[in-house]
């Protein structure tokens, strides 16, 4: 019994031990959960993406049978394009700055079914206001997306593997932003127009599998706004590079409005004023076409990584301009090859400009996204009915996007005046 009160102070030695790594167990399998929790939302974030671009370029598709079917000008086709990246242009920017504020984000499988029915019903009104309003109601489940999307891929990946899911989010709706015009291209061929109402089942089956994934696997802790992050991210960068940012803005736009110009009138002027083409046929080139831009994008985030984004930016928008050219001064397959070709430097650039931007305006990651995914994007949607007017008065589509070869060479020469802080 002598040895008894020897013992109490290794038998609570033992116990604070076995206590520690029970602790250590179980952060350890906490940790696999948030990880695991961490994953499923990155999952569940680039699935959106994948679903609600798929349906933004079936308007261009459909725009030659609306002309044909309800009689609109170029300019009133346009001005569809031009009300769907305009409310989403507007709205972005404003959502991302209210996310950023507040922490608030909008629910990516409301914003996923919202974006796909509203592009599918218009083919069932023959009232061009009514299309017009589903287009816009369409457009702000875009725009309430994008900004909160890209806040979370930012925030839930680790700084070290940042850029590589940024990448991937971007890529994920570059990929089906270039199936959509085939898919649609397929069904209007086969089944009419009114076959693309079957394009809304993958939307709706999508939005329910992320709404099950998100409730799932939903941990607070994990997905909390880190609002002291930022500010402490704010208090040790206090100097936003606004200038360069918007400087950065501009030649987005500027490419933007050429970019989106040649993708809403090509299938118009393949199938219209050249008459040679079907819709399948126009719908595969347009394919093929963004698929060079994803190429593009994805050799882009690459070698700006390793040679300096503002030198890729340049060169980028450089090697686009005589491409654009090439594509109305030529024919046959040298035609198809500045096509393909200028799609792909045009989005050489598209991850390293949002990239660029993020770093210019620090802590404003959601708003510095929607001015890039949205802001551009609706100036080059204004340009498309710009476009469109300029080729009723000139009584030719193809004199008229040529035009668009203006903003084109400007690009290249602002890029050169960005001031970016990582090279100075």
């Amino acid at each position: 019994m002598g040895q008894l009160p020897g013992l109490i102070p290794l038998i609570r030695a033992i116990a604070h031990v076995i206590e520690m790594l029970y602790q250590k167990l179980q952060y350890f399998q906490e940790g696999i959960t948030i990880t695991e929790n961490v994953n499923k939302k990155l999952t569940g974030v680039i699935t959106g993406h994948f679903l609600i671009d798929l349906y933004t370029p079936i308007l261009p598709i459909i725009l030659p049978l609306l002309i044909d079917t309800m009689g609109l000008s170029y300019f009133l086709a346009g001005l569809i394009v031009t009300a769907f990246n305009v409310v989403s242009s507007v709205t972005q920017p404003f959502v991302g700055l209210y996310s950023d504020k507040t922490g608030w984000r909008a629910s990516v499988p409301l914003c996923v079914l919202i974006g796909s029915t509203g592009i599918c019903l218009t083919v069932f009104t023959k009232s061009y206001l009514v299309l017009l309003m589903m287009v816009m109601g369409a457009a702000i489940g875009h725009a309430l997306f994008h900004p909160s999307a890209m806040d979370l891929v930012y925030r839930l990946s680790s700084p070290v593997k940042r850029g590589m899911y940024t990448s991937i989010f971007t890529t994920s709706g570059s990929i089906s932003y270039s199936l959509g015009p085939f898919i649609a291209g397929v069904l209007i061929e086969f089944a009419g127009l009114p076959s693309i109402i079957w394009m809304v089942i993958p939307g709706i089956i999508g939005a329910a599998w992320i709404y099950r994934n998100d409730i799932r696997y939903l941990n607070k802790e994990v997905f909390e706004k880190p609002v002291r992050t930022v500010k402490s991210q704010l208090a040790e960068k206090k100097k936003f590079w606004w200038i360069p940012a918007g400087l950065v803005v501009v030649i987005c736009s500027l490419r933007a409005w050429a970019y989106m110009g040649l993708i809403t009138y090509l299938p118009t002027l393949l199938t219209l004023e050249h008459r040679e083409f079907d819709t399948v046929t126009t719908s595969f080139i347009v394919t093929i076409m963004l698929f060079f831009g994803v190429a593009g994008q994805i050799a882009g985030g690459y070698f700006s990584d390793r040679y300096g984004r503002k030198l890729m930016l340049v060169l980028g928008l450089l090697c686009a301009v005589p491409l654009f050219a090439l594509i109305f001064l030529a024919d046959g397959w040298l035609m198809y090859f500045g096509i393909m070709m200028y799609s792909f430097f045009a989005c050489f650039c598209y991850v390293t400009s949002v990239t660029m931007t993020q770093e210019l305006l620090p802590g404003n990651v959601a708003f510095a996204s929607g001015l890039i995914l949205g802001l551009c994007m609706g100036i080059g949607g204004v340009g498309a009915a710009i476009i469109g007017w300029a080729a009723d008065v000139m009584g030719s589509l193809s004199d008229a996007m040529f035009l668009l070869i203006i903003p084109t060479m400007l690009c290249p020469i602002l890029a050169v005046f960005v001031r970016y802080p990582a090279e100075n």
